[in-house]
């Protein structure tokens, strides 16, 4: 009985199917279409322009060479480098020459006999109250003892006393007599530098402030005071 009725079932399937193969195949073709047409909303096709191509990027590490400024050195070869001075290295270069002779600066003396240095310090010393062993290594330690001269550092302190322009306006002095306080010559700045010693202190035996006062540096106090107290101070 079940048998009858699959085979019944079959042939119904069979005729149906004879009858409307032409509207089947239709039905078969066109869900195909629909199926590509599908596929290609889902990915669309790029254009050229759009497409982007994977590319092999090579990355080349690059360092100065510190031996030889000139040769750029990466993992696997060396690239040699002509190099020449801009406008800017020059002036560069020009500036730090002149900075390097101004602070390393020597002083050219007069030759004197060398009781007039002593001569110098001394009057100057009793003029203000100040040991003239203090006024000569002050000298000695600020330009070797140089004679008159406008050498400057390279902070701005000029002449043999080293001083800087709004001191020497404050602590000036024409020693020579001719009328004008000097900053470049010896006598008038070794003059002002008795002045400024004494008004920093050294007139009543304050020599440490008073050497801290002229150079702000302790180096500086203990180096001037160990050769004045050599020469007998």
């Amino acid at each position: 009985m079940l048998f009858d009725t699959f085979k019944t079932i079959k042939l119904y399937i069979y005729k149906f199917a004879k009858k409307n193969s032409q509207k089947i195949s239709s039905f078969m073709m066109a869900s195909k279409m629909l199926s590509v047409m599908m596929l290609f909303v889902l990915a669309p096709i790029n254009s050229p322009s759009q497409t982007k191509v994977a590319q092999n990027k090579d990355t080349l590490e690059i360092k100065l060479d510190q031996a030889s400024p000139v040769v750029v050195t990466g993992k696997n070869r060396q690239v040699a480098i002509a190099t020449g001075d801009s406008n800017i290295d020059s002036v560069q270069k020009s500036t730090a020459s002149k900075v390097a002779s101004v602070s390393t600066a020597s002083y050219q003396n007069i030759e004197r006999d060398p009781s007039y240095f002593r001569g110098l310090y001394q009057r100057a010393g009793a003029a203000y109250n100040v040991p003239w062993q203090l006024i000569e290594a002050v000298h000695y330690v600020e330009t070797g003892a140089s004679d008159s001269t406008n050498e400057s550092s390279y902070a701005g302190a000029t002449g043999p006393m080293q001083f800087m322009p709004g001191t020497w306006r404050a602590y000036g002095v024409d020693a020579n007599g001719d009328g004008v306080a000097q900053i470049t010559n010896v006598e008038d700045a070794v003059f002002g530098a008795a002045n400024l010693l004494a008004q920093g202190g050294a007139a009543e035996g304050d020599y440490q402030s008073a050497l801290f006062n002229y150079n702000h540096a302790q180096w500086y106090v203990d180096k001037v005071l160990g050769i004045a107290r050599d020469a007998g101070m």
